[in-house]
């Protein structure tokens, strides 16, 4: 019986090593590509970033399809991405009105509600930020283009896209560079 049982453990085992498939990938693969589907039933906005963002999903799936999970999930990520940046300069969401706060949830005997903890010029804060990070991620993506010696030709566009619409629309181009940097990342494989 136990020969039997451990010869069946081993059996399972090299079955799972001879299939090679990280199931993690897989799912995380599945999940990028259901949501970039729902996404893109509704997407408008620029017409040249909507097409650049249905390429990068029609390479996702094909990946996905050849069990290439990693790089699946990457083109997603990158046609979400343009997605985004198709429809227009990222808001910060203002943030809605606080329900009112029970006993044991934010009370402190002294302070009352922590109000505090969120101080209302959070929106403007958040959008200097995205303006502080865009030419960074731009910067990076410029970079990795370079360092990784890139093949890819939407990579090149998207980067540039990103440098030219910098000072105009900051969001959009962080968004863009973001795009880029997960094409590059689906690229070279890690």
């Amino acid at each position: 019986m136990r020969r039997m049982l451990a010869g069946v453990l081993v059996l399972a085992a090299g079955l799972s090593l001879a299939q090679a498939t990280d199931y993690r990938q897989a799912a995380m693969a599945a999940a990028a590509l259901a949501r970039l589907e729902t996404v893109a039933q509704g997407a408008t906005g620029e017409e040249k970033l909507l097409a650049w963002a249905k390429e990068v999903k029609a390479r996702a799936e094909k990946s996905y399809q050849a069990k290439n999970y990693f790089k699946a999930a990457r083109e997603a990520q990158a046609a979400l991405l343009l997605f985004r940046a198709a429809q227009g300069e990222p808001q910060v969401r203002a943030q809605g009105p606080k329900p009112a706060p029970r006993m044991g949830m934010g009370m402190h005997p002294s302070f009352g509600p922590w109000d505090h903890a969120f101080p209302r010029g959070r929106r403007q804060e958040l959008g200097a930020r995205l303006t502080q990070r865009a030419p960074v991620a731009v910067d990076r993506a410029e970079k990795e283009l370079a360092y990784y010696r890139a093949q890819d030709n939407l990579v090149k566009d998207l980067v540039a896209e990103a440098k030219n619409r910098l000072s105009k629309e900051p969001g959009r181009a962080f968004l863009l560079a973001r795009a880029a940097l997960a094409l590059i990342s689906a690229e070279r494989g890690f």
